[in-house]
């Protein structure tokens, strides 16, 4: 039998093949996606600012349905007739708005007027009664280093600076017809949009669903409702607790006979909103105006258990009862938001601050549940099974 010899190696092997970039570097198909997505947001973004004029009453309007609509659903659910199911709601909603802007705003600024005009005279008698303290302790009367005419002069600029703008935009718009007009108009798109969208939510809502990729259905939903459970929760938990505060507030300072007890009573539910500094803020300002008013003691005190009294009740009641404990928002992260926000869009980075501000945190926690699942973090090999436990939504 014929052993055939072994057939010498090549001196020169072809080159191994190179591997797909894809399996190579999986990360590029992921970073060039969120590339795109990233500049079509920011595109739509700069869009949305550039016409802010016509945006913002739709933004409004659509946050004005996205907050009644529980209530119209509700309403039809109780077979209250369609027709007003829709206008009872926003019929209610505009006209707390234009009472509000006709009867409590102009009593208002006319308060804060006269509150500037006011308190630098209590301010001073303060300076006088400390004058023989202050001389005993540095030889110098403090009425000499604080001069009564300075310290008028800085308290009416600060109320000219702060309602200053207000009052200049109020005027030109009630002198000018063409301002009013435009303001009428937009007010009129502000009630269209909240219509329609409250007739069409729903309907809207299924025909996004529908157009949504089918393999990617499921997971958007579940982000999209997370989402909304976040703003919602935030939105209409604060414009509750916001309200309740502001009744109480307003209603007890009333009764105690607070100086400018309609501004004050707003301002400190505004202020309550921001968790545990908000609350002593609001007592000490309050504190303030009645002692500058001389107000009775027992005022004063009753003043401090009005605001403790009503955070008892809102650690025991209405935050778990009422609003709930669902994860939702920092209420200082959403001011700070805010801010930012208004600074670098104007009006529409106000109104878009919230929504922005709950997809990025679910955004952000999807992410952190995708690496705490991933190989990156947990040291297996790609093909090995990610115990339940060790997948955790939140950071």
């Amino acid at each position: 039998m014929q052993i055939t010899p072994p057939t010498p190696s090549d001196p020169h092997p072809p080159p191994p093949r190179p591997r797909a970039i894809a399996s190579t570097f999986p990360w590029q198909p992921l970073f060039f996606k969120t590339l795109l997505l990233g500049s079509a947001l920011a595109a739509s973004l700069w869009l949305v600012v550039r016409l802010r004029v016509v945006t913002a009453p739709i933004l409004i309007g659509f946050f004005i349905a996205y907050a009644l609509n529980p209530l119209v659903v509700r309403l039809r659910r109780w077979r209250v007739p369609p027709v007003l199911a829709l206008t009872v709601p926003v019929a209610a909603v505009m006209s707390l708005a234009l009472v509000f802007a006709v009867f409590v705003l102009p009593q208002m600024a006319r308060d804060f007027l006269h509150a500037s005009e006011s308190t630098p005279g209590s301010l001073y008698n303060y300076v006088l009664r400390a004058d023989p303290w202050v001389e005993q302790l540095s030889g110098r009367k403090l009425s000499d280093v604080i001069p009564y005419r300075n310290l008028s002069g800085t308290v009416q600029a600060l109320a000219g600076a702060l309602i200053g703008p207000a009052q200049s935009q109020f005027a030109a718009l009630v002198s000018s017809a063409r301002d009013l007009a435009v303001a009428a108009g937009k007010l009129l798109l502000v009630i269209v949009v909240a219509f329609f969208l409250l007739d069409d939510y729903e309907r809207a809502v299924r025909t996004i669903d529908s157009l949504l990729p089918r393999r990617h259905v499921a997971e958007v939903r579940r982000v999209v409702d997370r989402i909304d459970d976040v703003m919602a929760g935030f939105v209409r938990g604060q414009l509750l607790l916001f309200g309740l505060a502001t009744c109480v507030l307003t209603g007890g300072m009333a009764a105690l006979d607070v100086p400018f007890w309609l501004v004050m009573g707003p301002l400190a539910a505004v202020l309550y909103l921001v968790p545990y500094v908000g609350v002593v803020s609001g007592a000490a300002l309050t504190v303030l105006l009645q002692l500058l008013a001389n107000a009775d003691g027992w005022r004063v005190v009753a003043a401090i258990g009005l605001f403790a009294l009503f955070y008892a009740v809102d650690l025991i009641a209405i935050t778990p009862r009422m609003i709930g404990n669902r994860v939702g928002l920092p209420p200082l992260a959403v001011l700070l938001g805010i801010i930012a926000f208004g600074e670098l869009f104007g009006v529409i980075g106000v109104l878009l601050a919230v929504p922005l501000l709950a997809c990025g945190r679910i955004l952000l926690l999807e992410a952190i549940g995708r690496y705490r699942a991933s190989t990156t973090y947990l040291g297996a090999d790609p093909g090995a099974v990610v115990p339940a436990a060790d997948v955790k939504d939140e950071p």
